[in-house]
This record gives C-alpha cells, sequence and structure tokens, in this order.
C-alpha cells in the first residue's frame, strides 16, 4: 500500500537517473505530504530520452468519457495481478514509468480508533524510483487529454510488516532501464521486479499526525516523536 508520499529532492533525481538524457516537461516543487488527485512527476520514455511529467495521482481508465467521473480511480495496482486486469494490462505492456519518492507514510493501527503515521525512508536518504502505471483519457478541459497514474505495490518486507502486509515496488538502478523499456512487451519478463527490497534497504520511524491532513505540507511533517503507548 502506498497512500501518501514525499518528493522533495529535484537535483537528486537528476544525477540518479543519468543511464540516458533527462528531459523536464513539468516544474516540480517539493511535496512532503503528495497525495492522490495531485499533479505529481513521473518519468517515462519517450523517444530515447526519459521525460519528467506532471500527471494526477489516481488511474483514470482511457475509456472515460468526457465529463464523466469513473467510479474507481485506484492510486496502487497489486503487481502479482496487475497483468490479468482490465484497467491494468495493456498499460503493464505499453505505459509503464517511474514515481520518484524521497519515502513513503503508512499507518499502524494502534486500536480501534487510532493508527500511527510513520514515515518510510531508505537507508542513507537516497531517492526511491516506484514502479508505477500509467494511462491517459480525454477528460481534461474541452475533452484534453489527461494523464494519470498508479503505484505498484508487492508484499511488505520484514521491515514494513509490523505496519502493513504491502508496500510500493521500489526498483533498482539496474531495472530502470528495463522498466521504462517500450520495446519490452513481455509482462513476464518484469516479474522479477516485483520483489520486495531487501528489509535492511528502508528504515521507518513514526511522524506526528499533523501528516494525515493532505492540507499540511511542509518538512516538520518528517520530524520524528516518541510514539504513543
Amino acid at each position: 500500500m502506498c497512500g501518501r508520499y514525499v518528493i522533495e529532492d529535484y537535483q537528486e533525481l537528476s544525477e540518479r537517473l543519468v543511464q540516458v538524457p533527462l528531459r523536464y516537461d513539468f516544474d516540480p516543487r517539493p511535496n512532503w505530504n503528495a497525495a492522490p488527485s495531485q499533479t505529481l512527476p513521473v518519468v517515462v520514455e519517450e523517444d530515447d530520452e526519459w521525460v519528467v511529467r506532471g500527471m494526477r495521482w489516481g488511474i483514470i481508465p482511457k475509456w472515460t468519457k468526457p465529463g464523466d467521473r469513473p467510479k474507481v480511480m485506484p492510486i496502487n495496482a497489486r503487481s502479482e495481478t496487475a497483468a490479468e486486469k482490465p484497467m491494468f494490462k495493456s498499460l503493464v505492456k505499453y505505459r509503464r514509468c517511474l514515481v520518484p519518492a524521497n519515502g513513503f507514510y503508512e499507518w499502524q493501527r494502534q486500536d480501534k480508533a487510532n493508527k500511527q503515521p510513520y514515515y518510510i525512508h531508505p537507508e542513507g536518504h537516497d531517492l526511491m524510483l516506484f514502479a508505477g502505471l500509467w494511462d491517459e483519457a480525454p477528460v481534461g478541459p474541452e475533452g484534453a487529454p489527461l494523464q494519470s497514474f498508479a503505484i505498484l505495490t508487492t508484499n511488505a518486507n520484514g521491515t514494513m510488516q509490523t505496519l502493513h502486509d504491502r508496500m510500493p515496488v521500489i526498483l533498482d538502478d539496474d531495472e530502470l532501464a528495463g522498466w521504462l523499456d517500450r520495446e519490452e512487451t513481455d509482462t513476464a519478463a518484469l516479474e522479477h521486479m516485483y520483489a520486495p527490497v531487501a528489509d535492511d534497504a528502508i528504515s521507518a520511524y513514526p511522524v506526528s499526525t499533523t501528516v494525515n491532513s493532505p492540507k499540511n505540507n511542509d518538512p516538520e511533517l518528517l520530524d520524528p516523536i516518541e510514539p504513543e503507548s
């Protein structure tokens, strides 16, 4: 599961993605509480370049008609079954993307009424790149195309299991080019990328419930706290 994340260091993105030319078609801003329905940066392959585009978080299927609002706009897709689902199967073949993040949030249930948010980040505070899928539908102003995306998830690793049973698919550097390769349409050849990262690749610590509201968006959201007993 991934319902909120952080993307704040775009210089790090440029430094990380050096395998092919990187072009920015979207002017991103730091976001410490990226939430569904927001326009956020994703990376796609286009004409032998990697391009940063702004897309809406939450897939709007391509068959959506102008003026319609789909009943479901998934922000996540299960990697194990995405290639079988009508909404995702063509996207796994032809429309894969990278979703850059410095970390993400997850909520651990304390009791029936309370959940404690945690911030999960890579060891060393490096940038993470989630495996994503994107689509395009004619639902923008006057029927203009609007692009949207979802994050693929996998089983939780040992670090995440106390918080949630799912986590984003986090790609290794040597998997990035293969994931974005538009000529690779054999979905079975991608499945090895869906394994959860090693337990020691990420760390987690509790943060304030201030993050619960997407209206709150500042670096202090990442400050660690002592969890309530």
